[in-house]
């Protein structure tokens, strides 16, 4: 595989027997030290061959980069492993403030619970499992909402996926259980910081009034052949 430097344009040929199997990576560019990452999922485009460094025009080098290559080196998950049933309902939970209530009020709710260390964390993530709970704090990553590279991700996923996903929004800029602000935010629900200690009683609620509604709509979409 011949990786790019995205700084220097230098390039890098990795063998194909020391690439990590289907899995994202990180490699240090030999030059300017620069890192690198590369996602096997996503293949470059043929007709669109990288273009050869401005200024400069050096003859392209090959560079043994064996040991620079680091496995999934930003992602790896602490949790030992875990195997799912297919039935089981799966949460991932982006809030560093409320982990341990979140885990108290989902695990009531028999939901499988994941963490994520970052936006691109939990992206990776998404990649590999289908969540049916998504807990996303306001600032998670020390990032303002609308620059969450996730939240980004997340509210342009195909509504066929999307209603699949309920998702819960927590901040101090939101008001609990306000049905405007959650579909401003492209959530299923928002809720209030203050309210964390009622946060059982409002995803009973408000789970419960999303199942009702998806319920009616898919018995529309049946009555009318839609389904």
């Amino acid at each position: 595989m011949q990786v790019t430097c995205s700084a220097c344009q230098r390039s890098m040929n990795i063998p194909d027997e020391k690439l990590p199997k289907d899995q994202a990576f990180s490699i240090t560019c030999p030059g300017c030290k620069t890192k690198n990452k590369v996602d096997q999922h996503l293949k470059p485009k043929e007709s669109e061959p990288t273009p050869p460094p401005p200024a400069a025009q050096k003859k392209e080098e090959t560079v043994d980069t064996t040991s620079m290559v680091v496995s999934q080196e930003e992602f790896e998950d602490d949790d030992d492993l875990v195997i799912y049933d297919e039935n089981d309902q799966l949460a991932l939970v982006l809030d560093d403030n409320n982990k341990d209530v979140w885990t108290k009020a989902l695990e009531e709710k028999e939901f499988k619970i994941q963490y994520a260390k970052s936006p691109e964390h939990a992206m990776h993530k998404m990649k590999f499992t289908q969540y049916h709970f998504v807990a996303l704090h306001e600032n998670f990553g020390n990032l303002k909402l609308e620059e969450n590279p996730f939240y980004q991700t997340l509210i342009e996923m195909p509504m066929e996926t999307r209603r699949k996903i309920f998702f819960a929004l927590i901040g101090a800029n939101f008001k609990s259980l306000n049905n405007m602000q959650a579909f401003q935010n492209s959530a299923n629900v928002v809720i209030n910081q203050k309210d964390i200690a009622k946060l059982s009683d409002i995803l009973k609620k408000s789970i419960s009034e999303n199942e009702i509604f998806y319920k009616v709509y898919k018995e529309t979409l049946l009555a009318m052949g839609k389904a």
